[in-house]
């Protein structure tokens, strides 16, 4: 499975938009995809379905479904992982990946979003004080 986390394949780059302000700032909007996550299923079609879901929406995925629960104890390298299987499994996966040490993982119980695929970063530079928006400057006078 670690060989598989390190070879889920290249991400998909990022993606910038610039967003409009209204006192001439620069707002730039970026989203780049998160690590891999685990499709764990609970079947190899549910798991396809899964990661067919995570790569629409721009992110990496892996097909991971006989992956058992304390494998997510072990394994590095991934940023979540989805599961459509039984609440009893769904709690052990739950149980593993809260029992981690670093940052908290999700476990995805439906269908994934946007939100789980890729990472959003807004940078907003005010441009005033070099001379900002020139229209409302003339506007001011």
């Amino acid at each position: 499975m670690a060989a598989a986390l390190r070879s889920a394949g290249a991400a998909p780059g990022a993606e910038s938009h610039d967003l409009p302000g209204p006192t001439g700032e620069s707002n730039r909007l970026t989203t780049v995809a998160r690590g891999p996550v685990l499709c764990l299923g609970p079947t190899a079609m549910a798991a396809a379905e899964q990661a067919a879901a995570l790569r629409a929406l721009g992110g990496v995925a892996v097909e991971a479904p006989s992956l058992e629960p304390a494998a997510l104890g072990r394994l590095a390298g991934f940023a979540g992982a989805v599961w459509w299987g039984d609440a009893d499994a769904g709690r052990a996966y739950a149980a593993a990946l809260a029992g981690r040490a670093g940052p908290i993982l999700p476990l995805v119980g439906g269908m994934p979003d946007r939100g789980h695929a890729r990472l959003e970063r807004h940078v907003c530079i005010d441009t005033t004080a070099s001379g900002g928006n020139a229209q409302l400057l003339v506007e001011a006078n």
